[in-house]
């Protein structure tokens, strides 16, 4: 597809120079390396150059956008196939105002339209997505883009993070613990017997890509490479009943059954972790996703609100 000065083609590993200088320039509150970006876009099983596309002009990648519909499913995963995801796209300052943006959307529209998609999201795509929709602070000028687009809000999530250096453990945590500890609720460690029911408890309450995120972390437990107490458990008459994790200082995933909210076990859990990302030698922790609804038990545990975003779907008729 061309256009006056520019071109748009699908993305080929010798662009990835081109495409962080981009990124590098445009997504200012988002670094996007070589390494990360072969990570989660080629090395991702339904990556296809139809839908990650390159603006190329006078032999300079002036924007990209990466597109993808899903060839593989997520195990256990609720069949999400109608849809399709935009997880990333940028120009170049050098080259804003120009129509790039919108034929870039055009062929990766146009692809999903051919593949019998039915929904665009900007944002969530699992297993590979970058931030759960647009940073409304960073980048409000996509915001507006996507909406003349057609894309609508669906949602607004936000982002955390916590200063462990200063963390101290709420009271009340303490106190929830002791009464759970008394009515038999155990906090363990993950161990080698207790991998089977974690992984048929993530199977019954979060199916889908939460049981990767721990299958890979338990290996690397199992493995030597990672201590124990990246993984913790909660435990009532022989059954897992929820569970916590990091991943350096990515806090999370963690969740409890859902017959077992609004018993404290998830703040117990939140802070035992917390706590062995600090005894791990971090002086900071975050994630990038979860609602207003929740965020009053992170900010229980000393996190704070760090990024917002607008999560944006689109109707392809």
């Amino acid at each position: 597809m061309a256009d006056t000065g520019f071109t748009v083609r699908g993305m080929r590993g010798s662009d990835l120079a081109g495409v962080c200088d981009v990124a590098r320039a445009a997504l200012v509150a988002d670094p996007v390396t070589p390494e990360l970006f072969a990570r989660k876009v080629f090395l991702d099983l339904n990556f296809d150059p139809r839908g990650s596309v390159v603006a190329e002009s006078g032999g300079r990648v002036a924007a990209f956008l990466t597109g993808f519909v899903r060839r593989h499913p997520i195990e256990d995963m609720a069949d999400d196939s109608d849809r399709s995801w935009i997880t990333l796209f940028a120009v170049h300052p050098d080259f804003q105002r120009r129509g790039i943006g919108s034929a870039l959307f055009d062929a990766a529209e146009g692809w999903f339209r051919q593949e019998g998609k039915v929904a665009t999201l900007a944002g969530p795509y699992t297993p590979n997505w970058w931030i759960p929709g647009v940073d409304v602070n960073a980048y409000p000028g996509a915001v507006e883009f996507l909406k003349s687009r057609g894309y609508e809000e669906v949602m607004r999530p936000l982002a955390m993070d916590s200063d462990l250096v200063n963390y101290r453990r709420p009271r009340w945590v303490s106190e929830k613990q002791a009464t759970l500890e008394a009515a038999g609720v155990q906090f363990r460690q993950i161990s080698p017997e207790l991998v089977p029911d974690l992984f048929a408890f993530l199977k019954a309450e979060f199916p889908g890509d939460w049981q990767r995120h721990l299958r890979e972390t338990v290996t690397r437990i199992l493995r030597n490479e990672y201590p124990a107490r990246h993984v913790h458990v909660a435990i009532e008459n022989g059954a897992v009943r929820g569970f916590a994790h990091f991943e350096g200082e990515r806090f999370g995933p963690f969740g409890t059954a859902r017959s077992e909210r609004g018993r404290g076990m998830g703040a117990v859990l939140l802070c035992l972790t917390v706590e062995a990302m600090r005894e791990s030698g971090l002086h900071d922790a975050f994630f990038l996703w979860t609602a207003d609804s929740t965020a009053k038990l992170y900010a229980e545990a000393g996190f704070r609100e760090s990024r917002r975003f607008c999560l944006m779907k689109k109707a392809l008729g």
